[in-house]
């Protein structure tokens, strides 16, 4: 036998227990975003899966099953991104001076085919020195964004780059 949860339902649940998730989020996590997404995340699989529960455990406790899962999803998410971050940091740097004037230009290019905001991180990370958490106080966002920024931006300007690497030497 399971339990049927209406809309009528499920709105008392959330409204109940929002809160509760939210903080329990911001806890571990201590990013209002993050918390933000994880609790909706929760709620949505919550609402998903609502046919499958069952009338031996309460609702919150069912609930709150779905929110542990949530944040083991999240972390393995997240230490898979922070290991790619981590080696980006660790690869070894090419002086710009030793650049080829073509390659420079290319990089200046690629460099400039970025979103603005992407671009922006990059400069100040790439080329003005920046610490990530200096990126983040000066742009106003979280540490998690900027690395975000990094990472994506390093991923764009990869494919672009060895694209202009083999036409450079074919």
């Amino acid at each position: 036998m399971y339990l049927l949860i209406d809309e009528e339902s499920f709105r008392e649940v959330f409204n109940t227990y929002y809160d509760r998730i939210y903080t329990g989020f911001y806890r571990k996590t201590g990013s209002y975003e993050i918390a933000q997404d994880l609790t909706q995340q929760t709620f949505i699989k919550f609402w998903r899966y609502r046919d499958s529960y069952t009338p031996e455990l309460t609702l919150e406790i069912q609930l709150f099953r779905k929110g542990k899962l949530v944040f083991i999803d999240w972390l393995r998410k997240e230490s898979k991104e922070r290991q790619l971050i981590d080696s980006l940091k660790q690869q070894d740097r090419i002086p710009v001076d030793e650049l080829s004037t073509d390659l420079k230009d290319s990089l200046t290019q690629a460099i400039n085919g970025l979103s603005p905001v992407r671009k922006e991180v990059f400069q100040l990370a790439y080329i003005e020195g920046y610490s990530h958490k200096e990126i983040a106080e000066k742009l106003n966002v979280s540490v998690r964004t900027v690395e975000t920024h990094i990472y994506k931006s390093v991923q764009q300007l990869r494919k672009i780059l060895a694209l202009i690497y083999i036409l450079l030497h074919l």
